[in-house]
């Protein structure tokens, strides 16, 4: 995963990187094991393994990336991206499970 930190210093709270997998019927919240606090201005890459948790069955689900509050859990971060949702998640578009 690519990001871009266009700003002028790092994100100084250990916000979380998460994905969510969301399908009518099922959803699941990933954390990924970065520490955001490192991405300085300029290109930060998230090189790692996401897994996939066993409770969600195959088929298709909406990807959605957010900045977690770690102490509620919330998104908490505005991206300069495309796809925020009203809860505050940004859609990145459909993904098949298998």
């Amino acid at each position: 995963m690519w990001w871009l930190n266009a700003g002028v210093a790092p994100v100084y709270r250990q916000y979380e990187l998460a994905l969510e997998l969301r399908s009518a019927g099922a959803s699941a919240v990933i954390k990924l094991p970065v520490d955001i606090r490192k991405w300085l201005p300029g290109d930060a890459v998230f090189d790692g393994t996401v897994y996939i948790p066993e409770s969600l069955s195959p088929g298709s689900y909406r990807l959605r990336v957010a900045l977690l509050d770690p102490r509620t859990g919330q998104p908490a971060i505005k991206l300069a991206t495309e796809g925020l949702q009203p809860d505050g998640w940004y859609d990145f578009g459909g993904i098949a499970v298998q």
